[in-house]
């Protein structure tokens, strides 16, 4: 079996882009290292201890689940025509397998390799009934979900020039409407995923709870306005 380390030097290749600061911008890759041990978790989870996995495969898949990202987002800031405005999901997806089989061509046995790019093809997938793929699916929508996910959002909403009452606002909007039910219900296919995610979800209503009381200052006692 080939070494992960030196696959994973080959994803940081891929997943690193420029930040609009100019310094190396590693999101993308961080959130495709958290995706794959997360992965590697449930893969050894006893929910799925009868499945027929390729963990190496799984691995690997997970770090390049999101390789056109990049490339689509270099191309959306330089190009006057934006050709990923037009790419579906499935697009992006095909885009991200062929990525991973270009940089990884001759580093893993071509059966091997074909059954990653597969993995990348169908994640996301409710229909797939690929293993590995409803792994690396429940792998990514967790890390959307929790603390994490609040991370992802803050990061946004600073880049757009928002701020704390505009992410809370967001926040209530997607509690209002049980985004966060809906979505641990629908994205994800193991048990396991939902009480992890039930966890997490309880610690980030927690922060953002917490985040609310500091922007509107009603997190001070009485007594100190008495």
């Amino acid at each position: 079996m080939p070494e992960l380390e030196p696959i994973i030097e080959i994803a940081r290749a891929v997943l690193v882009g420029r930040s609009p600061l100019g310094r190396e911008d590693t999101f993308l890759f961080d959130h495709s290292l958290r995706v794959m041990r997360v992965a590697e978790r449930l893969s050894a989870c006893r929910e799925v201890r009868q499945w027929r996995l390729d963990r190496f495969a799984l691995s690997v898949a997970a770090l390049f689940h999101q390789a056109a990202t990049v490339r689509l987002e270099e191309e959306r800031r330089t190009s006057t025509v934006y050709a990923a405005a037009m790419m579906s999901d499935e697009d992006v997806k095909e885009y991200s397998a062929e990525l991973a089989g270009d940089r990884l061509a001759g580093r893993l046995p071509p059966r091997q390799l074909e059954h990653v790019q597969e993995i990348i093809r169908h994640t996301r997938d409710a229909a797939s009934d690929i293993a590995e793929a409803k792994i690396v699916s429940d792998a990514d929508s967790l890390d959307d979900i929790g603390t994490l996910g609040i991370w992802r959002d803050l990061r946004r909403n600073i880049l757009e020039g928002r701020g704390v009452e505009e992410a809370v606002r967001g926040w209530q909007r997607r509690e209002q409407y049980g985004y966060w039910e809906a979505r641990m219900r629908e994205a994800l296919r193991l048990e396991t995923s939902r009480r992890l995610a039930a966890g997490r979800l309880a610690a980030a209503r927690a922060f953002m709870e917490q985040l609310a009381h500091e922007g509107d200052a009603s997190d001070m006692p009485p007594e100190d306005l008495a």
